[in-house]
């Protein structure tokens, strides 16, 4: 089998930066789709930037002939737009397609019918789809939560305020990576891509649990700072956020809360057993170096700003 040279990339935020740089280093020939006319100061010679009108087939297709793969970051807005993105690499005749889902659960046994993971469901299967009928390959990342975001925001903990919604008394276990762990897992999955064809890549950096993360963020506060921790009854709590969705329909905040019950409550296997870690390239962390990791990171009492908060979650 060929290798996978040239590289299209959708969505270039916070994770598409961090991938960019990574399949740049790693030598692919890349191309940024962008919907606006954009220049980079200085591009190696690997990289090109190219306009492209998503809501159009031809446009597409015109861009990524070509193309060997295709990595998509798009944010929660264009989701559902990966599905024209699919249909016009497979006739551009791109190989492999990587979808923008790098979610805490949204790959993970019986999440499945969580709402906040509908979209991403949808297009994994549609991807499968084409691939079980061999008009395209995929890839798919089990990557668990964002370790940036565990760390800073309101999530097992919440460093602004100094709670902490204690589920199952914080034991059970989930996986964690770094952005830059998943820049290296996406690089190294185009680099293997006989090993990585049509099947879900898992890794992480550590295995956490809610204790250990609330420990280090105790240790790591001002000696004044008492921190306040409530007990939650995982199960009882995530039925209870389901019914209120289905009454109201899912905003940021419930989607948070949906996503702290489910993946903290131990239900969906959210520590991953086998890891593609040597693989791909990704190394695990020792609990030394994420404490110093945690001990740089933390920022107890920091405000959180709506839209920061929207996209955390989004990355989650």
């Amino acid at each position: 089998m060929e290798p996978i040279r040239n590289v299209a990339l959708l969505g270039k935020g916070w994770l598409g930066s961090a991938i960019l740089e990574q399949l740049v280093n790693t030598g692919f020939q890349i191309t940024v789709l962008s919907r606006t006319a954009r220049s980079v100061d200085e591009p190696p010679s690997s990289l090109k930037t190219v306009q492209v009108d998503y809501s159009s087939i031809d446009s597409l297709v015109a861009v990524l002939r070509g193309q060997d793969a295709v990595v998509s970051t798009v944010g929660t807005s264009g989701i559902s737009v990966q599905k024209t993105v699919i249909d016009a690499s497979i006739q551009a005749g791109v190989r492999r397609f990587i979808p923008s889902d790098f979610g805490a659960l949204t790959t993970r046994p019986g999440a499945e019918t969580l709402p906040l993971n509908a979209l991403w469901i949808y297009i994994q299967k549609y991807l499968k789809e084409k691939a079980l009928s061999g008009q395209i390959e995929y890839t798919l990342f089990a990557v668990g939560p964002f370790l940036e975001f565990v760390m800073s925001m309101p999530f097992s903990t919440d460093p602004q305020t100094q709670t902490a919604p204690v589920y199952d008394n914080g034991a059970h276990t989930f996986s964690s990576t770094s952005v830059s762990s998943i820049a290296k897992a996406v690089a190294g999955a185009l680099k293997n891509a006989t090993e990585t064809k049509n099947r879900l890549v898992s890794v992480h950096n550590i295995v956490l649990t809610q204790n250990k993360v609330l420990s280090l963020a105790k240790k790591y506060s001002r000696p004044d700072v008492k921190w306040i921790e409530n007990p939650v009854d995982a199960a009882t709590e995530l039925e209870r956020i389901l019914e209120n969705t289905k009454q109201s329909g899912l905003d940021l905040f419930k989607t948070l809360a949906l996503l702290k019950a489910a993946l903290l409550g131990g239900k969906f296997e959210a520590e991953f057993k086998i890891l593609d870690n040597d693989l791909v390239g990704v190394r695990l962390l020792s609990d030394n170096e994420f404490e110093e990791i945690f001990a740089t990171a933390f920022k107890p009492g920091q405000m959180i700003a709506q839209e920061d908060l929207q996209a955390n979650v989004e990355g989650i």
